[in-house]
């Protein structure tokens, strides 16, 4: 196993550990997992081996089904935290530094690809927030990036309109439609015309 680089531990060291933020007693938390992940949301990866869930501590992508306006132009803000996080963690050994366990008992950690922490350099390129729910540590030069980001209207920010993840509330799916058991129509009230006759390779001569 790798040990943890400078970075690493620069950022661990100034993480803000509220009272509360101490995880479900029956909980073994590791120090450090390593290895190759799959990436389960744009905060969210699981190692393969051992099989661990962790949530990047101090960060908080867009849910995957929001979409984000930028010029008059939809996207989906959602899946593509979810794939820059793929395309960061693809092919790559991602060192994570265990923080603390949440609520749900995920392990929250800073996450390390070589020397790249995926949290900060997500909130630098505007991919996700610096944030951290009620009770979890905070990493203040988290909200310092994020604010240069904000300033240069980055990704999330290009949407000033776009509803942050931690108050974001999916529509509710629309009613089923029954589908009709009768024959299928044109819009004039035709029946839809069966497919044309595929014609013989080698047609005979007159």
């Amino acid at each position: 196993m790798k040990p943890l680089n400078g970075i690493a531990i620069f950022v661990m060291l100034a993480t803000i550990w509220p009272a509360s933020a101490q995880g479900p007693a029956d909980t073994v938390l590791p120090k450090q997992i390593y290895g190759r992940v799959q990436v389960l949301d744009g905060s969210t990866i699981e190692f393969i081996t051992p099989k661990k869930i962790v949530r990047l501590a101090g960060y908080l992508a867009p849910r995957l089904d929001q979409v984000a306006t930028t010029e008059s132009v939809e996207w989906p803000v959602g899946q593509v935290a979810r794939a820059w996080l793929i395309l960061r963690t693809l092919k790559h050994d991602v060192n994570c530094a265990s923080v603390t366990t949440d609520a749900n008992g995920t392990v929250l950690a800073h996450c390390f690809v070589d020397e790249t922490n995926l949290a900060a350099t997500a909130i630098a390129e505007g991919i996700g927030y610096a944030y951290n729910f009620p009770g979890e540590p905070q990493v203040p030069a988290y909200f310092d990036i994020e604010r240069r980001a904000r300033g240069l209207g980055f990704g999330v920010w290009s949407d000033p309109k776009l509803t942050p993840p931690w108050n974001y509330k999916p529509d509710k799916p629309a009613e089923p439609v029954a589908r009709s058991t009768s024959k299928e129509t044109s819009e004039f009230g035709l029946p839809l015309p069966p497919p044309a006759p595929v014609p013989p390779e080698n047609p005979p001569r007159g």
